[in-house]
């Protein structure tokens, strides 16, 4: 019995020890954790994450519409454009008479257009082909076969030129997808961005701050962003593409000379007087993010957008010089969103809505302003889907007003034809080198931008 008695007080205080130690563990990794998510680039990159997981989550396509890493969308584009405000001043004034037939010419353009990849056979080609009436305006062409790279335009050239090697199909194995691939370079993006936005650029406070009609104490990260700033991340973000193998090799499809992209610092993103400034409210506890603010300043200017809330409801508020002008109400679901608009009276002045079903996605957006009224509507649609293959129609419509004149309306569509088992037959045979173009050919290319520019000028 005493041996037993001597057993259990033994235990007791094993277990006693072990209860201190399991203790210290907790309070140890709780106080590494409110650590963390107290850090200010925490906060910061907690806000960036939210809103990229939001928009994923509104243009994510339904898995039946996804065909697969061998397909082909071949489609057309037409639009229609006008504007009273360019046919009005280009009455008087050549620049906007210029603009107006830039838009009458698109008006008058046809576009088709032919995406192709096999992943099989590592081959991806891509043409484009835009006619006035039978006046052809542009026609070229893409193609990387294996990991060399070709291009052709019409009236330039009279072969497709080799324009060196690309990896993009390297990016691809048996477990990684077409979709995995726009999915890396996506959150690729997101994670520069909050890579890139340092402590050293974060500011972090206390702050009293007004929520709905309470005024609470609340943490504030701060990140202020002039034209510098900008073009610091830009270029930041910039080389991290073209460092990273993967995304450089997924962007290598789009444009093959990723390589010479370079940030323009002689132009000026952001008015050299004014700034913006981001800034992010959490609560003292547990450090939830409960408020946004973006701050334009420039000199006595100040104009504060607002948003209290979290992704799925809250209140949106604008205000100039501290008066308040609007505020919206935003409500969201996983296949809904609304946004109503009210003005400084609580007057209903517009809404914007959102509806996504397995087929379609439908934003529309109405809103009437002091001086400016915006009608837009955009949708997409999936149907006709049989034996692997559908139809995509996609239709954009908007009307832009200020002061009841029309800057901008018109209507742009895209039909397209979906399907999996591309034949992708392109003769390389009679390629030459990019080093061999002649002076005029080089020429023309570069000046290729500017030359459609002037036709659709006139």
């Amino acid at each position: 019995m005493v041996m037993l008695k001597k057993i259990i007080r033994v235990f007791f205080k094993i277990l006693f020890f072990l209860l201190l130690f399991a203790i210290a563990g907790c309070l140890i990794y709780a106080g590494l954790y409110f650590a963390k998510i107290s850090d200010k680039h925490y906060i910061f990159g907690e806000a960036i994450d939210q809103a990229f997981d939001k928009a994923e989550s509104i243009f994510s396509i339904d898995n039946d519409y996804i065909l697969g890493d061998s397909f082909q969308i071949e489609g057309t584009l037409k639009m229609e454009l006008s504007s009273e405000e360019y046919a009005n001043k280009g009455l008087t004034d050549i620049e906007y008479k210029k603009k107006n037939q830039v838009l009458s010419n698109l008006s008058k353009m046809d576009t088709t257009f032919l995406i192709q990849q096999d992943r099989e056979k590592q081959q991806l080609y891509g043409e484009i082909t835009q006619k006035i009436g039978e006046e052809e305006i542009y026609a070229g062409k893409r193609y990387i076969n294996n990991s060399t790279q070709y291009f052709f335009v019409n009236k330039i050239l009279s072969n497709y030129v080799n324009d060196g090697n690309n990896n993009y199909f390297e990016t691809y194995s048996e477990e990684i997808t077409t979709v995995d691939n726009i999915s890396y370079l996506y959150h690729f993006i997101a994670n520069s961005i909050k890579k890139n936005v340092t402590s050293e650029q974060l500011k972090a406070y206390d702050q009293e701050t007004l929520i709905g009609n309470d005024t609470k104490k609340m943490g504030l990260v701060s990140y202020r962003v002039t034209d510098k700033e900008y073009k610091r991340l830009l270029k930041a973000l910039l080389n991290d593409l073209k460092n990273d193998p993967r995304a450089s090799q997924i962007l290598s499809a789009g444009d093959y000379h990723i390589d010479e992209l370079k940030v323009d610092t002689k132009k000026k993103y952001i008015d050299p007087e004014a700034s913006y400034t981001i800034n992010i409210y959490v609560t003292k506890t547990l450090f939830k993010l409960e408020k946004y603010e973006i701050i334009y300043l420039k000199g006595d200017q100040k104009n504060v957008f607002t948003y209290e809330g979290d992704m799925d409801k809250g209140i949106f508020y604008y205000s100039e010089n501290a008066g308040l002008k609007y505020r919206a109400n935003y409500e969201s679901t996983k296949r809904r969103m609304n946004i109503t608009i009210y003005d400084r009276v609580d007057n209903e002045i517009g809404s914007i809505k959102g509806e996504k079903d397995k087929n379609s996605l439908m934003l529309t957006a109405t809103v009437d302003l002091e001086h400016y009224n915006y009608d837009i509507s955009y949708t997409s649609k999936n149907q006709d889907l049989k034996d692997s293959t559908y139809t995509r129609e996609d239709v954009l419509v908007f009307k832009l007003m200020k002061d009841k004149v029309i800057q901008l309306q018109g209507q742009i569509e895209a039909t397209s034809t979906i399907s999996k088992d591309p034949k992708i037959m392109i003769d390389t045979d009679s390629s030459v080198l990019r080093s061999s173009l002649t002076e005029n050919e080089s020429r023309q290319l570069e000046s290729l931008n500017e030359k459609i520019k002037e036709r659709l000028e006139k």
